[in-house]
């Protein structure tokens, strides 16, 4: 598929999806930016090109691993977490409480200000399904965004925080922490149960 992007009255391409995806990424276009996909004789959004996909987040359930991931690319608008919270609802709707939530920020460039908003309605919802440990990937301290500070007003002190700076070391803790939580899970099931005896009754 050969892409054109118009902006600003200059014609750019033709690009591939994953070149155009480069690109927004970068911050050389944006996602309301206009794109054709038949050589120049019908134009829409960037956002609205087949296949395209979400261009600057990511949500990714995985109700096996009991896993929400969340991540974040490039330079993100508040209208791109506006759609991202409407798919973190309909994603909690396959995960029951007690999930671990991964939040990647490895590749964020920056997120506007106006983001907060959304970004405090997807804590809560993570918040009111059950959300039982977090980790975060934020290799720099200015890629924070606020969440450390967000977070002790949308979790509670039962919810394990852990900030890491790359993926890997994240992955790590992950599976640790899915090892630990089925061998609880297994002395839990075979833990024999002990009948009470007569003298248990009697005191």
């Amino acid at each position: 598929m050969n892409i054109y992007v118009s902006t600003n009255g200059q014609r750019y391409g033709p690009y591939s999806l994953e070149e155009l995806r480069r690109e927004v990424r970068a911050n050389v276009f944006r996602p309301e930016h206009f794109a054709s996909i038949d050589d120049c004789r019908t134009w829409e959004p960037i956002s609205a090109v087949p296949g395209i996909g979400p261009l600057v987040y990511e949500v990714v359930a995985d109700p096996a691993h009991h896993l929400l991931t969340i991540r974040y690319r490039g330079y993100v608008r508040s209208s791109a977490v506006g759609r991202c919270m409407k798919e973190v609802d309909e994603a909690l709707t396959n995960i029951g409480p007690g999930f671990r939530l991964l939040v990647d920020l490895s590749e964020l460039e920056s997120m506007e200000i106006d983001c907060a908003p959304q970004i405090r309605r997807i804590m809560q919802l993570c918040s009111s399904k059950g959300v039982s440990a977090i980790v975060r990937v934020i290799p720099h301290p200015q890629r924070d965004i606020g969440l450390q500070i967000m977070s002790y007003f949308h979790y509670g002190d039962e919810v394990q925080i852990t900030t890491c700076r790359t993926l890997e070391e994240a992955k790590t803790i992950l599976a640790k922490g899915q090892a630990l939580s089925t061998a609880d899970s297994k002395d839990r099931k075979t833990e024999p149960v002990r009948k009470k005896s007569r003298k248990d009754k009697a005191s």
